[in-house]
């Protein structure tokens, strides 16, 4: 049995330090996703008000900032599995919040370059290195788990409307360098919490106990190494490629809303308080989705999971699409359909990575993963502004996403196969259970 290490804080002994883990990774979710994936939108139409040529380059620079993302993801996904979470997620968030600075104090159009390609930092670490935590630190109750962990992204829209008071309060330039100060302040402490692996401390995935039977968690803490498949296994798998090209699938209307949705909702006739209000009421409802989501990945198989939350995101983007402030019973439909399907796609991406390829190099399979959608995620705001000149309007650049969505569900169950580690042609050495469990998403294996 590994020597257990000591921990920095002396954690009551009653409680398994993955939920710590859980607490900690939530909070940085919660605020980080507040100000860049929610609050940012409001900052777009004041930024092309004050300084127009920076306003221009917002599209492009989200861009060159999802490319720097995509091309670090997998380093950082494989530096986690070596070396752990707290290099990864501190590194990330210190740079994340001198890109909110930079923001703050920026004259020229290269300024947002370089603020937002470091800002974008923030949800990357967190998903390179808190989120595999999570995974690591969990099996029974992984999907529950990462359920909880992602209702901190959803929380996050409640920064919404606090942060349209601030920005009018004191302008936009000192409401990103308060972020700053809020991410060094309170987000930068809360690595100390993270681990990377029970095994590594003497401990088993869920808090078992050294004597207990139950077969699956038995087989990952007896293994000569954790279960699951190599790095370089996960990238010859074929299933691997095609949920990497299902998600890319799926992103595209989740990016141009972070950049378009108040601009779009503010040309249609609507104020910006009530794009604000909605704004942040997406993102609450979207934790009926993480919930759900990592409820159901836990119990069924979760490509019906899948299908249901590309579904309602489809008929909720559609729905966004023709919405206008005379006729509100789209704009609702989009609140209750879109928030769900997205919520759940963020953590059901997760499950099934895990599903499929267990948790031995799921930091780098999921850097990955993080540079496929990242490509949509960053392009999608570009191609919504295009759609403006080459389809008409931006609401067919929306209805357009929709249509990839609803591709995506379709194509679920025509290429992922049913649940369980996948093998990797005749020569691939994974270590398996004793017995495979009955049911739910840790079924039978191909």
């Amino acid at each position: 049995m590994p020597q257990r290490r000591k921990s920095v804080f002396p954690w009551p002994s009653s409680i398994f330090h993955g939920w710590w883990i859980v607490a900690a990774t939530f909070t940085m979710a919660f605020i980080y996703s507040g100000f860049y994936f929610y609050d940012f939108t409001l900052f777009v139409t004041p930024i092309m008000t004050d300084i127009p040529e920076v306003g221009a380059a917002i599209e492009p620079a989200f861009l060159v900032a999802g490319i720097t993302g995509a091309l670090l993801s997998p380093l950082l996904g494989g530096f986690f599995d070596r070396r752990g979470p707290k290099l990864v997620v501190g590194g990330g968030l210190l740079l994340g919040a001198a890109g909110f600075a930079i923001m703050g104090v920026m004259t020229q159009p290269w300024h947002v370059y370089v603020g937002l390609t470091f800002a974008s930092l923030g949800p990357i670490v967190i998903w390179a290195g808190g989120i595999p935590a999570v995974v690591n630190w969990f099996s029974r109750l992984q999907g529950r788990a990462l359920g909880m962990t992602m209702v901190g992204l959803g929380l996050g829209g409640i920064l919404t409307r606090p942060s349209l008071l601030v920005m009018e309060t004191i302008g936009w330039r000192d409401s990103f360098l308060v972020m700053a100060a809020v991410i060094l302040v309170i987000l930068l402490p809360l690595v100390l919490v993270l681990r990377r692996r029970p095994e590594d401390y003497g401990m088993r995935p869920d808090g078992a106990p050294p004597d207990e039977e139950e077969p699956r968690a038995a087989a990952v803490f007896q293994a000569p190494v954790v279960y699951g498949l190599t790095f370089t296994q996960i990238l010859r798998a074929p299933t691997f490629w095609m949920l990497a090209g299902l998600l890319f699938l799926a992103f595209w209307p989740i990016g141009a809303l972070q950049v378009h949705q108040s601009p779009y909702m503010e040309s249609v006739g609507y104020s910006r308080q009530a794009a604000a209000d909605a704004v942040g009421a997406m993102a609450v409802i979207t934790i009926v989705g993480r919930l759900g989501g990592g409820w159901l990945a836990d119990l069924t198989d979760p490509r019906r999971a899948t299908v249901l939350a590309l579904t309602l995101q489809a008929v909720g983007i559609a729905a966004f699409a023709i919405s206008r402030p005379e006729t509100p019973y789209p704009l609702i439909l989009f609140l209750l359909a879109f928030a769900p399907g997205f919520g759940g796609i963020t953590v059901l991406q997760s499950a099934l990575l895990a599903t499929y390829f267990g948790r031995r190099s799921f930091g780098a399979a999921q850097g990955v993963l993080w540079t496929v959608t990242s490509v949509a995620f960053s392009l999608s705001p570009l191609v919504a502004r295009q759609s403006e000149v080459f389809l008409g309007g931006m609401q067919q650049g929306f209805l357009m996403f929709a249509a990839f969505s609803v591709a995506s569900a379709i194509l679920v169950y025509m290429l992922l196969p049913r649940p369980g580690i996948v093998r990797v042609r005749a020569d691939a050495p994974v270590q398996e259970p004793v017995a495979a469990p009955s049911a739910g998403r840790h079924g039978e294996d191909r």
